[in-house]
C-alpha cells in the first residue's frame, strides 16, 4: 500500500496542486471581474 502511494505521490500531488491553483486563480479572477463590473454598473445606475 505505502509503496504504491509513494510511487504515485509526486505526479498526483503536482496535478492536485495545479488543479487547486487553477481553481483558486479562476475563482479569484471571476470574483474580481464581477466586483469590477458591479462597481461600473453602480456608477452607471447612480
Amino acid at each position: 500500500m505505502w509503496a504504491m502511494l509513494e510511487h504515485h505521490c509526486p505526479e498526483q500531488l503536482v496535478m492536485k496542486i495545479n488543479a487547486l491553483y487553477l481553481t483558486v486563480f479562476t475563482a479569484y479572477k471571476i470574483d474580481y471581474l464581477i466586483n469590477e463590473t458591479g462597481i461600473i454598473m453602480l456608477e452607471i445606475t447612480f
